[in-house]
């Protein structure tokens, strides 16, 4: 019985020390990386910059092959958002600071150009919904009926269920155990 106490108060001070370590290195030093370069846009919320695939947090943008309504008629919201995209890349060199990756190993990031940030822009001109982030943004599209919000659409969630689609999840970046021990205690 005493070996066995003995070894839990081992592992207890091992616990504490590599917490320590993980609180100190959170705080002496920022989380993930930054990557500076040009991109091209694979489609509304993903892009590919120095052979990275990077998608953006906080947003969803409808898929590639996603039709909305506007006026009645029938528009390619999914390749808007990408062609958007694609054109706010444009504006120059594009800075991206790296959250973690998700389940499709695509690294999580926030991104901008001299314009400003990608994201924002994306769900302030209504192509993009806001998904863990923008969500005021996301508020003034809506007023403005901006893009997604002047038209008919499915919430690019509902239609990847519809349609068999791979879900997304709301962006939480996967960084292992040390990211969820950092996220219970709200460092992450």
């Amino acid at each position: 019985m005493g070996f066995t106490r003995q070894a839990r108060d081992v592992g207890v001070a091992v616990a504490i020390l590599a917490l320590t370590a993980l609180v100190v290195a959170r705080i002496g030093g920022e989380s993930g990386e930054t990557i500076v370069g040009t991109a091209r846009a694979a489609d509304g919320d993903t892009l590919t910059l120095d052979g990275h695939r990077i998608r953006l947090v906080g947003i969803d943008t409808p898929e590639m092959t996603q039709v909305c309504k506007r006026d009645g008629a029938d528009w390619h919201c999914g390749a808007a958002a990408r062609s958007r995209l694609a054109e706010l890349l444009r504006a120059g060199p594009l800075t991206c600071r790296t959250k973690g990756t998700d389940k499709y190993d695509r690294w999580l990031a926030r991104c901008e150009t001299a314009d400003g940030d990608l994201g924002q822009r994306m769900v302030r001109e209504g192509l993009a919904v806001a998904y863990g982030g923008y969500e005021n943004e996301e508020q003034f599209a809506r007023a403005e009926r901006k893009g997604l919000w002047g038209s008919e659409f499915d919430m690019p969630q509902q239609w990847r269920r519809m349609n068999g689609r791979p879900q997304e999840v709301v962006h939480e970046a996967e960084a292992g155990m040390i990211g969820s021990v950092l996220e219970a205690l709200g460092l992450n």
